[in-house]
């Protein structure tokens, strides 16, 4: 589990508060750099496994808005992640970004309240339109600049 967020911990009142599930380092950086350039988005912190992602998970139960979450881990699974979520306030969103997704896997996630699941391979423009929308609009531009 590690620290990722470029604001100090402290999410703006408007931001989009994100906690990414993911292993693999190289493809993690993809998505936060993606992540982040969403206006209004904040990557608070990764987990790489199980036990690190369900421990943040119940000691941070209200600093997350957004938690993606990725089923195959070297260690343990995002199903254990995605079971601790099922009690997760109702403004709390989960989506399982993966890899590999069957109907049946993606039934099973819907089935464990993820709100969305996305294959890593072939939905990753949908799964960034997804975290656009929770983020909101882009904020106003200032008089005199672009």
């Amino acid at each position: 589990m590690n620290w990722v967020g470029g604001s100090g911990g402290r999410a703006g009142p408007s931001s989009l508060r994100v906690f990414v599930i993911e292993d693999d380092g190289v493809l993690r950086a993809l998505i936060v750099e993606a992540l982040r350039e969403i206006p209004g988005v904040d990557v608070l912190f990764y987990a790489d496994n199980e036990v690190s992602a369900t421990n943040w998970l119940s000691s941070h139960d209200s600093a997350w808005d957004l938690a993606v979450v990725d089923l195959h881990l070297r260690q343990g699974s995002g199903v254990g992640a995605l079971n601790w979520c099922i009690t997760r306030r109702e403004d709390q969103r989960v989506v399982v970004l993966s890899s590999q997704l069957s109907q049946e896997v993606r039934r099973k996630c819907l089935a464990l309240r993820a709100d969305a699941v996305f294959d890593k391979a072939s939905e990753m423009d949908d799964f960034l339109a997804y975290c656009r929308a929770l983020a909101g609009p882009p904020p106003a531009a200032m008089p005199g600049m672009p």
